[in-house]
């Protein structure tokens, strides 16, 4: 074999060597070490290519081995230039083998990322951690599904957060605290404005609001039929807070009858109090009398007496501890 034939194989090989260092390194796991290889393989592709202009120039040769040798050479690289094609398809199929491989193991990995962050209640991150899944190419289905399910777990979440506001709303209504309760409504709609379930909150307030103010009215006017006084008074009292004067006008005419009845019936209470000597009974009478009649004559009776009922009741309680006593 000629000099410079040898030479060429020699450093054919030595620069196929080189190349596929290299290219290990670029598909080298772990990363550590890919630098090294990376960095060894350029290395030896440039040693190589700066060497051998140097090395074949020194090599003898003869003038009539020339012709052959230049035919070599040529044969020689393309040998060299195959193998590389060979190699650089090899290192293709390998890198697609490890995509296929590491894809499986990298969705499950997201898989399980995307359940926790469920369950921590982060619905965005694990809405964001889908869509990635669902642009990976034979994952688009799974990815739009989990997308559906966890839309449909957060619209879950935020209906139970409705639920439990609105349960708090409708205790407010049932106690007749209609300022609150319309506050409430307000506060619901601003912070859930999608849910149809408090979009007409503020409504119902006035509604509920209207109604138990009828209701009032109408057991009002039943308890004055009945002669109940007593409860047609505490009802008057209540519808006090809801009527303005032109929607009590209508009532005024029974209104002053159940008052009068009323204070009829304290005058009388008082009186026969005081006559059967009952003053712990006649003092409460009295101070009802002045509480609900105050600008009557007949409250200023009773302030007249007010001193000599207080000394006498409280004479009766000591007496009846002391007899309780013995």
């Amino acid at each position: 074999m000629h000099n410079r034939t040898l030479l060429m194989i020699v450093y054919s090989v030595l620069m196929i060597c080189s190349l596929v260092l290299f290219f290990a390194g670029i598909n080298m796991r772990p990363a550590v070490i890919k630098p090294l290889l990376l960095g060894l393989g350029a290395l030896a592709v440039i040693f190589c290519s700066a060497t051998f202009p140097i090395a074949y120039a020194l090599t003898p040769s003869d003038k009539t081995q020339k012709a052959s040798s230049d035919q070599a050479y040529a044969e020689t690289l393309q040998q060299v230039v195959g193998l590389l094609r060979s190699i650089n398809d090899r290192m293709m199929i390998s890198d697609t083998a490890k995509r296929i491989a590491f894809r499986e193991r990298d969705q499950e990995t997201l898989r399980q990322v995307i359940r926790t962050e469920i369950n921590r209640g982060n619905m965005e991150i694990a809405l964001s951690l889908a869509d990635e899944m669902s642009r990976t190419p034979g994952y688009e289905h799974e990815g739009q599904e989990i997308q559906r399910q966890i839309v449909a777990a957060r619209a879950d979440k935020m209906d139970r957060k409705v639920l439990e506001a609105v349960s708090i709303f409708e205790q407010m209504l049932s106690r007749h605290e209609w300022d609150d309760a319309l506050t409430e409504a307000r506060q619901l709609q601003q912070t859930f404005p999608d849910s149809p379930r408090v979009k007409d909150l503020a409504s119902r307030v006035r509604e509920a609001r209207e109604q138990h103010k009828k209701d009032l009215e109408r057991q009002f006017l039943e308890a004055a039929r009945r002669d109940d006084v007593e409860t047609a008074m505490d009802l008057l009292k209540q519808l006090d807070h809801y009527m303005t004067e032109k929607e009590a006008a209508p009532l005024l005419e029974v209104a002053r009858g159940v008052i009068g009845k009323k204070r009829q019936n304290l005058g009388v209470q008082f009186k026969l109090a005081v006559a059967d000597h009952e003053w712990i009974d006649a003092l409460h009478v009295g101070e009802q009398i002045m509480a609900d009649f105050p600008n009557t004559k007949m409250a200023d009776e009773v302030l007249s007496m007010m001193d000599l009922l207080k000394e006498r009741a409280a004479g009766q309680q000591q007496a009846a501890r002391n007899y309780g006593g013995i």
